[in-house]
């Protein structure tokens, strides 16, 4: 698996954890700091998020945060 890979699924399992569903925003803080906690980078967080929004999942907001869209793949 690549770290992409890896990335992704660790920032699922948080978006998950915080009860992602449509129309809710999370702080972006909350994430980037917890996954830095078990080692990604903020890069390679923001990477997944971009990719995540070119997908239509989720849309950046104002004020640090991300809108969810849709439901989690």
């Amino acid at each position: 698996m690549s770290r992409f890979d890896d990335t992704e699924n660790a920032l699922i399992e948080k978006l998950r954890a915080l009860k992602a569903k449509p129309e809710v925003t999370i702080n972006l803080l909350d994430i980037i700091d917890r996954l830095g906690v078990d080692g990604f980078t903020r890069g390679e967080v923001q990477a997944v998020l971009r990719a995540l929004e070119q997908d239509k999942v989720i849309a950046f907001s104002t004020a640090n945060r991300i809108l969810m869209l849709r439901e989690l793949p």
